[in-house]
């Protein structure tokens, strides 16, 4: 609280500023300047069914939808806006790439149906040591966006397993195995879901948490998943 309460009197005195060039936001921008807006690396998978993100999932667990909004490519300035949230405490962009995001997600079909956003939770110790879980203002920012309520207690990470960051592919998926319980399925039960997290790399985490959430409501849930950012290795 005293974190957002700062970050809100700051906004009140300093001129808001583009986070990805720096340049001073005109008020008819929003977020980000139009030239970082249109300069984007969009990845327009949620206007695609059947695309590379959605299959990581076939003959895994059956999911409704999947895309991410932009690449997360090597060197580039939005990858460098994902780690300011994610590593050094700015949580509000996520909040605000959240609400980016549901922009052009209310403009398809992506979100027909949605009744609950569920973030990719943290364990208490990460969240301790983070302050706060990045996926969980990137669901609040998405929430605001398009009405759609969030849920923050259906689903729990129950071991501390290391960051999937930096790991090999085949190695992700060992340091996943069993580490989320569903303690609540029947807030999920008979209900569309979104499933939001921040990257998707080799999809090792949203797979695990899919599968298990499909296996406590007995399949009888229907799921979809969004991310911020994918990897560009998606499409090779």
């Amino acid at each position: 609280m005293l974190r957002k309460l700062i970050h809100s009197l700051r906004s009140l005195i300093v001129t808001p500023t583009c986070p990805i060039c720096g340049r001073r936001l005109q008020h008819s921008e929003g977020f980000i300047c139009l030239e970082c807006n249109l300069s984007a690396p969009y990845t327009l998978l949620w206007q695609s069914r059947e695309n590379a993100m959605e299959q990581r999932f076939w003959g895994v667990v059956p999911i409704e939808r999947a895309a991410a909004f932009l690449w997360f490519t090597e060197g580039s300035r939005y990858r460098a806006l994902i780690h300011q949230f994610k590593y050094h405490g700015q949580w509000y962009l996520a909040e605000n790439m959240g609400r980016w995001f549901a922009s052009e997600l209310k403009v398809g079909d992506f979100l027909e149906g949605v009744e609950l956003i569920v973030p990719v939770p943290l364990h208490w110790r990460r969240r301790i040591m983070r302050g706060y879980n990045q996926s969980e203002h990137i669901a609040h920012g998405i929430s605001r966006a398009t009405g759609i309520p969030c849920c923050f207690s259906a689903v729990k990470r129950t071991v501390h397993n290391p960051p999937q960051a930096g790991m090999k592919y085949i190695n992700r998926w060992d340091n996943i195995n069993n580490i989320f319980s569903v303690p609540h399925p029947e807030r999920l039960i008979g209900r569309h879901i979104l499933l939001v997290d921040d990257v998707f790399t080799s999809g090792a985490t949203l797979l695990a948490l899919a599968t298990q959430i499909h296996r406590a409501c007995n399949g009888n849930v229907k799921i979809s998943v969004a991310t911020l950012a994918a990897s560009s290795h998606l499409v090779l």
